[in-house]
């Protein structure tokens, strides 16, 4: 497993401080030397034309760790000056078969509009998974069916492709 964290606000720093942390980034500058690296790893990653089926089944044409991006504030990462997680879109659709698994949480204020970043509207035209927290129901459906709605901290409606949607509570605990 390799974890590469985006934390502009560095509320995140200390959480994963094992090998499987292959990066921490704090900064757009950062996050933009960052991102070339990662395309490189899913450029490898990608089926060639010799690929079998049963290699595509399998998911065996490459091998290395689960990639998880986990990206805090995304409202701080695409910014009014760019996106520096644009040149990912293009490897989203495949992220199952090239062992990527993204994670983006954002403030509620503004969802509306930022449902428009071509990264989060990539995510939502694909139908990912979503968890809602508390938001006004000022800002329309974001994801499924779902308006938003005032919750009790940490509770939130998980949204899933073909599943009903779920009230959830999650759960926190201080680190000891």
């Amino acid at each position: 497993m390799q974890i590469e964290i985006v934390d502009f606000r560095r509320k995140l720093l200390g959480v994963v401080e094992s090998a499987h942390l292959g990066g921490y980034v704090l900064s757009a500058a950062t996050l933009t030397a960052r991102v070339p690296l990662l395309l490189e790893q899913l450029q490898a990653r990608m089926p060639c034309e010799n690929v079998t089926q049963q290699q595509l089944r399998s998911r065996s044409w490459w091998s290395g760790p689960e990639i998880y991006l986990v990206v805090d504030d995304y409202d701080l990462v695409a910014g009014t000056t760019g996106n520096p997680l644009m040149p990912l879109v293009d490897y989203l659709p495949h992220a199952k078969d090239l062992g990527l698994h993204v994670i983006v949480a954002r403030r509620s204020g503004g969802a509306a509009r930022a449902m428009f970043d071509p990264v989060l509207a990539r995510l939502r035209d694909l139908g990912c998974m979503g968890l809602m927290m508390s938001a006004s129901p000022d800002e329309g459906i974001l994801l499924g069916a779902v308006r938003p709605s005032a919750q009790p901290p940490g509770r939130g409606t998980l949204i899933t492709r073909g599943h009903p949607d779920q009230l959830i509570q999650v759960a926190w605990t201080a680190p000891p």
